[in-house]
């Protein structure tokens, strides 16, 4: 689907969402403790211990060159949304911007390019009671 038809599909995310983050067919996917020079896309070599996770903003994701963030994707069934709604990118570090619950990582990212699925996190309300003694 070409970008100016994909952006037609634009919506407004919501929560409970699955998204899958996905990178475009010809963007190389490294796995790393650092970033490799050279590379547009790496991302940190135990990312598949996010699964099943709470990823917070400004956890540490991976690295990204970034001319090339628009390479990168979120999809809900048939609708597109640019990456950036949900990543940032500081000095070629790549992070989430919101809190996310990591549902499953890709570890054959040879195969695919879906990188992970993830929906937005809001954490519970935690409700206090104070005995008060009149």
């Amino acid at each position: 689907m070409p970008h100016s038809e994909a952006n037609d599909n634009l919506e407004e995310p919501s929560k409970g969402n699955i998204f899958s983050l996905v990178a475009d067919e010809k963007t190389e996917i490294i796995l790393s403790d650092l970033p490799v020079f050279g590379a547009s896309l790496t991302l940190r070599e135990d990312i598949a211990t996010l699964q099943n996770s709470i990823v917070y903003p400004y956890q540490l994701i991976g690295w990204i060159d970034c001319s090339s963030l628009t390479k990168l994707a979120c999809l809900n069934q048939q609708h597109y949304f640019d990456a950036q709604r949900f990543i940032r990118v500081i000095q070629n570090q790549l992070f989430f911007s919101k809190t996310v619950k990591v549902h499953t990582v890709n570890t054959g990212l040879t195969q695919s390019k879906t990188i992970l699925t993830f929906s937005l996190y809001t954490e519970p309300l935690r409700t206090v009671v104070v005995n008060i003694k009149s």
